[in-house]
């Protein structure tokens, strides 16, 4: 892997932190006036002393955050990551043993104060917005996945800051930070996925405790790390003879309770362990308040968990094309690099106009999160931030939908472009490749994601619909634009088409153009959108001008499917 700082050699990522991203209107919305700052002031509260008091401090202190980020992934991480992928997990009773380098690796992220990222200050977090977030988890999976995923798995507990008792929340939350806990999210059974209305797992109270029984399927890191601690927030049935989503509590189990059962042997991610979860009369304890734990709590966290595998689809894009680049200008053939040849330039090209798109999606989707998140948190909620949570339940799922699905593309034309070579283990694109194949499967298949933006969609372009103000204001933002207005009406187009359908079976079948169709549209002006903050706008002109051919080919294709479907 390219041995160099993660944050500072990417170009396009330097230029959205340090001009293209409007950092006085994410500070102002995750700052509250700068609350934390002046708590500080007051009561010399030593998880406030890090809490910035302007839109310059704040800024400054996200750079560091991402420098030294960057600088962990790229100069440490990723010349290992290799190793641990070849090296892999072992399985010894009942143990999961991961590998030194790995650990070692974990460590140096540890030093840096870096696990902790998900949570907001006051409980001992780094106190920084869904955007920073969103950057360091690129920068981080552009590194190794298996090792980012375990390092921040202790991001998984953010659910207790929002839904958690304050006792709860000054008890645990400190805790997971200080001693290094691994979290793990306990929805999947054997028999049920994504089907989590339908599952089995028991909890019952005896003299005022819980206590649950069960098995759970996929859980990650499950089992702490190298005899570490770890818990897992386990979604159980209460109440006698309960049945559908409304009978589901949530719990926290701490892993001296439950035993590891196995372990999954997977395609990728090699190092990262996939337990199989029993639960035995084990203690839990009850987060918020029962027959909560999926209607409310579970389905609350969808968004920031599309929001993270959307960012993971951007670094594992991002290592495949930089590592794609630098291959073909040193391979030599036909008497030049390769990257001067036509069809590899265009691999190339495309790839990089897909991954800034990608960026801008994930960029996007984050503040949009942050914009109902924090007025929540605050106590501040609005007519504003009602909207804005509205178009994050239609965001969310089209950035996890068309990150994972470009990245499994992106990683296959990396490939590509190193040849056979590329298909040995020899380069760092078969680990990448690999490793993409989740991410369009886990914490929601790219089907479930369609599912669940298809319906804001339609919903909101509605004439009065959220979805279509959100379009027209973006399309507003960015003035005149032949192509985008040309995209717009073809989409306009493939909505109508997919009303006009009469059966379910139907509507349910041609969902994903229209999901598909909205992502190019949106992502056409998220590029345009960047352009005109960006210091040179003339440099972004050929690229997103062939997105949005790109973009215009696709949606057109789209509603000639439509139309051939009626």
């Amino acid at each position: 892997m390219i041995q160099s700082n993660y944050f500072t050699d990417n170009a396009d990522l330097q230029e959205h932190f340090n001009g293209i991203v409007d950092w006085t209107e994410i500070v102002s919305v995750y700052e509250n006036g700068f609350a934390d700052a002046a708590e500080f002031k007051k009561s010399g509260n030593p998880r406030l002393e890090m809490a910035p008091a302007s839109v310059e401090d704040a800024v400054q202190y996200y750079r560091e955050i991402l420098q030294s980020a960057g600088e962990i992934a790229g100069k440490h991480v990723a010349q290992v990551a290799r190793d641990i992928d070849r090296e892999g997990l072992k399985f010894e009773n009942g143990n999961v043993i991961h590998p030194q380098k790995m650990m070692d690796a974990i460590q140096k992220y540890r030093e840096a104060g870096l696990p902790p990222i998900a949570f907001r200050r006051k409980y001992g977090g780094l106190g920084i917005p869904g955007v920073v977030k969103a950057f360091a988890s690129e920068l981080m999976y552009r590194a190794d996945t298996s090792t980012t995923i375990a390092m921040g798995s202790m991001g998984l507990a953010g659910i207790l800051e929002k839904h958690a008792s304050e006792e709860a929340k000054q008890k645990w939350i400190p805790k997971l930070i200080s001693e290094n806990y691994c979290v793990a999210m306990g929805l999947s059974e054997p028999d049920f996925g994504s089907d989590l209305p339908s599952i089995r797992t028991k909890a019952v109270q005896r003299d005022g405790k819980w206590y649950l029984t069960g098995t759970k399927r996929f859980q990650t890191v499950a089992c702490g790390l190298n005899g570490g601690p770890a818990i897992m927030l386990a979604l159980a049935r209460t109440g006698e003879g309960s049945t559908g989503a409304k009978g589901l509590s949530f719990f926290i189990v701490e892993r001296k309770d439950y035993k590891i059962t196995g372990i999954e042997k997977k395609l990728g991610l090699k190092a990262s362990a996939t337990c199989e979860v029993a639960l035995e009369d084990s203690p839990g304890e009850l987060v918020g308040k029962e027959g909560y734990g999926l209607v409310r709590y579970v389905i609350g966290m969808l968004n920031g968990a599309r929001m993270g595998i959307a960012a993971q689809g951007v670094g594992i894009s991002t290592a495949a094309y930089m590592e794609a680049k630098k291959y073909a200008a040193e391979r030599i053939q036909f008497g030049k690099p390769i990257a001067e040849i036509p069809a590899v330039a265009r691999m190339l090209s495309r790839m990089e106009r897909e991954i800034a798109a990608m960026r801008s999606l994930m960029i996007e989707g984050a503040s949009i999160v942050d914009r109902y998140q924090c007025a929540e948190f605050n106590g501040k909620v609005t007519d504003e931030s009602k909207f804005w949570e509205k178009i994050a339940n239609t965001i969310t799922p089209i950035s996890k939908y068309y990150n994972s699905e470009m990245c499994n593309e992106l990683v296959d034309d990396a490939l590509q472009v190193f040849g056979g070579s590329g298909y040995t283990e020899d380069y760092d694109l078969a680990r990448l490749y690999r490793d993409a194949r989740i991410t369009n499967i886990y914490d929601g298949t790219t089907q479930i994601q369609v599912n669940a933006a298809i319906g804001g969609v339609i919903a909101g372009m509605a004439p009065s619909g959220q979805w279509r103000q959100y379009l027209d204001a973006l399309t507003k933002r960015i003035g005149k634009n032949e192509a985008i207005a040309e995209i717009r009406v073809k989409f306009e187009e493939v909505v109508e088409s997919w009303r006009k359908f009469e059966a379910r079976e139907v509507k349910e079948g041609m969902s994903f153009e229209v999901v598909e169709s909205a992502a190019r549209l949106v992502n056409s002006l998220l590029l345009e959108k960047a352009a005109l903050r960006a210091k040179n706008p003339e440099a972004r002109k050929k690229m997103n001008h062939d997105y949005h051919i790109d973009s215009l080919a696709i949606v057109t294709g789209n509603g000639i499917r439509l139309r051939a479907e009626a």
